[in-house]
């Protein structure tokens, strides 16, 4: 790590305040249908996906005495989940924080794409079929051979059905260092991998542990966002827009805002044409939502007090308008409506981490030392 010192203070300044202890946390309610895992021990960034089919596809990190595996299994038509699939053929980067996690995408054809960091710090994909079925032997995304800070990729099917993911690369940067650091694209057809850097027109680093996320439109119309650095020393978000063969440049979605030097491990999201993160600058964690780069931005739910946000948020699959909020004392659901972010639900537990809907329930997932969490709640 190249700010081991910075990060560490934003850590206890920042989280401590709003940590809390695992037994003075609401009692998971378990839903059954995930019992084959939730017994089982070195469980760690489980997600759960709503496939066009209807099914389940629950992937999650497996982490033994001597490797790390990462597994997908899929909800079959008497509601179990189908016999564990391992995905790598190589060790995963053995770090299993959750902003880390594997990216998953699923595409209308029942195809399924996931994409993760190995040990050696390759980005690698597979791509699987049939919706979660079976899954082809993963390809190499970075066309370097360096071994370097790779992280976080983000990845998402174009409408085509090419498979695109973005990641944080630090193959400039001094090894052991995660800055400088690009950040990079690969598109994936039919086994190829086309790469290219993305911020290579600008001199200033990527922000280096950041989660960037990567959205297409129904039309074809791609939208990055990502936390850059700006001349002045700022690390804000910013988005890159367009068409995969035409992308933009990186613009800012807001005027500058935080400057430490060290990150915030706090990614953003695409929601509803505006960007959503979590933000730390004024002391407290907080929400902050932005669609013009020239105005300051929304800071969300700020009237609600002892709200300590505790995860970046994210979509919840199923129900794409909703977007779920990690805080505690409890998470929330977020939606879009009237021209403003409402609350839809304010009743999550904390630990909650990934969510779906399915079938007039909101499922939830999370992990703790090493053990999965889970809970069905009715909408």
């Amino acid at each position: 790590m190249s700010k081991p010192v910075a990060i560490l203070a934003l850590i206890l300044a920042l989280l401590g305040s709003a940590a809390v202890s695992a037994e003075s946390q609401p009692a998971a309610a378990t839903d059954g249908r995930f019992a084959f895992l939730t017994d089982t021990q070195g469980i760690h960034q489980s997600q759960l996906l709503v496939q066009a089919d209807g099914s389940l596809l629950l992937v999650w990190v497996q982490k033994g005495s001597d490797s790390t595996g990462l597994y997908a299994a899929r909800e079959q038509a008497d509601g179990s989940f189908s016999a564990p699939l391992k995905i790598n053929r190589n060790p995963l980067n053995p770090y299993v924080g959750d902003e880390a996690r594997p990216s998953i995408a699923v595409a209308p054809d029942g195809s399924v794409a996931v994409a993760w960091t190995a040990a050696t710090g390759d980005i690698m994909l597979a791509v699987g079929s049939d919706f979660g079925r079976q899954f082809q032997a993963p390809v190499k995304l970075n066309q370097d051979d360096k071994h370097a800070a790779r992280t976080m990729p983000s990845i998402a099917f174009s409408p085509d059905g090419v498979a695109h993911a973005i990641w944080l690369d630090a193959r400039t940067a001094p090894e052991g260092m995660e800055e400088p650091a690009n950040l990079y694209l690969a598109s994936v057809s039919e086994g190829k991998v086309e790469e290219r850097n993305l911020t290579a027109n600008q001199e200033t680093t990527v922000c280096g542990c950041c989660r960037p996320f990567i959205a297409f439109d129904e039309a074809g119309h791609c939208d990055i966002a990502f936390r850059n650095v700006s001349e002045d020393g700022y690390r804000d978000i910013s988005r890159i827009s367009g068409t995969i063969g035409a992308l933009s440049e990186p613009q800012p979605t807001s005027p500058p805002i935080w400057k430490l030097g060290g990150c915030p491990s706090a990614g953003p999201i695409i929601a509803e044409g505006g960007t959503l993160w979590k933000d730390a600058s004024t002391g407290n964690w907080r929400l902050l939502w932005a669609t013009d780069a020239s105005r300051e931005p929304v800071a969300l739910f700020s009237d609600r007090a002892k709200l300590d946000f505790t995860k970046p948020p994210r979509t919840v699959s199923g129900k794409d308008e909703w977007v779920l909020v990690g805080a505690n004392p409890n998470g929330l659901i977020a939606s879009f409506d009237k021209g403003a972010w409402q609350v839809v639900r304010d009743d999550l537990p904390p630990w909650a981490t990934s969510a779906a809907v399915k079938d007039g329930q909101l499922i939830l997932l999370g992990n703790r030392n090493g053990r999965l969490l889970t809970a069905s709640l009715a909408l």
